[in-house]
């Protein structure tokens, strides 16, 4: 795996577009933009005053500015792109790599300044492929935060009545919809201190939209697609888990397509190995559905079979390399990934099963188990 020691002279902006980077580069976060600039294997961070005690508290070597360290004249202070100018040359630069998500306006304060400016085109933190041990344990804390939020639904589920309508009922009486049970699942990860603004409710033929996030009443006898996806509010990394089911009893339909999902899931996993690529993993899903009757394409104009790629990878970013799809390349030990088929057509609804693990050297090991039994 490729590291960053020769990574010189790169400048990010924190608090936006490059954010993630930032804090994979440093462990700063704020929610105001900020500079981070890394020479060699100096870095330099540029704050406000406000965050000038947090970030002094980092360690690790890095070393702190701010305008007025940097005795910015006035106009400069409030430019964004003249505060980069002035930490550049504060640092002896002549030129500057930026990532590609850099603001227009901020290279050309640069270009202005009289720096050359060149635009890295390959990653810009290569090793983030590749999960240390630290990184780990905080992508499994997350992870069985998931898990936990997820037994939580089922138990709501379980204990839920059904009413004359089908629809499934609390105990106060009161109907369960997908806004009541995604409301409590994030009470569960609060508690965990994770967040997750996106979680996925969605009951019968809203399922078969694989982001749909899913509104209204829940039903006995169709599937209930719960996809979680918790970010730690400590430490930035995020889990990954989804699992479909039912209060009730599936129609021999959706007993196949439920038994045909959990198949390839499992056989996916253990196919998870170093120098196994996510095509080889993908590809062979596909091969399974169509072999069991599942085909892919549009149907009455909505696209419907398995219409997603087979997993990615999970970090400080919810969706980051590497690809489980046809796209992807060799796995290596330490990546993190989800293996996540699914199959979705109207009057069905959609069965999503995914878990999240790390690539080993022997294959493949779960973050955080979770059960996948279909009928609650």
């Amino acid at each position: 795996m490729k590291t960053s020691k020769n990574r010189t002279n790169l400048l990010l902006v924190g608090g936006g577009a490059d954010a993630v980077n930032v804090r994979y580069a440093c462990g700063f976060t704020a929610p105001d933009p900020f500079l981070y600039v890394q020479r060699g294997e100096e870095k330099h961070l540029l704050i406000s005053m406000l965050e000038l005690g947090r970030a002094k508290a980092l360690g690790g070597g890095v070393k702190c500015h701010t305008v007025d360290s940097l005795n910015l004249k006035a106009n400069a202070r409030k430019s964004l792109g003249k505060q980069a100018a002035g930490l550049i040359k504060h640092l002896g630069l002549k030129q500057i790599s930026v990532s590609p998500v850099c603001p227009v306006g901020l290279v050309k304060d640069l270009e202005k300044a009289g720096l050359r400016v060149r635009v890295m085109r390959r990653p810009l933190f290569p090793e983030r492929l590749v999960k240390n041990d630290r990184e780990i344990r905080h992508l499994r804390a997350s992870q069985r935060a998931a898990v936990s939020a997820m037994k939580a639904a089922f138990t709501c589920i379980r204990e839920s009545e059904i009413d004359k309508k089908n629809r499934l009922v609390q105990a106060d009486g009161s109907l369960l919809t997908s806004e009541v049970l995604r409301r409590k699942i994030e009470r569960v990860l609060l508690d965990a201190d994770c967040v997750a603004e996106e979680i996925i409710v969605a009951g019968g033929d809203q399922g078969v939209d694989p982001h749909e996030r899913g509104h209204g009443a829940l039903y006995a006898g169709k599937w209930i697609v719960l996809d979680i996806f918790p970010q730690s509010k400590v430490s930035g990394y995020w889990g990954d888990i989804t699992r479909t089911v039912m209060k009730g009893r599936p129609s021999p339909d959706q007993k196949r397509q439920y038994q045909t999902v959990l198949k390839a899931q499992k056989n996916a996993l253990s196919q998870v190995k170093p120098g196994v690529t996510g095509k080889e993993i993908h590809d062979e899903i596909c091969r399974q559905f169509v072999a069991a009757g599942f085909e892919t394409g549009m149907i009455d104009g909505v696209p419907q079979g398995f219409i997603h790629s087979t997993g990615h990878g999970v970090g400080l970013e919810i969706h980051e390399a590497p690809s489980v799809s046809p796209m992807g390349g060799p796995l290596e030990v330490g990546q993190v990934i989800t293996i996540e088929p699914g199959l979705y057509y109207k009057g069905l609804g959609g069965v999503r099963i995914e878990d999240t693990v790390v690539v080993t050297e022997q294959g493949c090991s779960f973050l955080a188990r979770c059960g996948k039994e279909a009928c609650l």
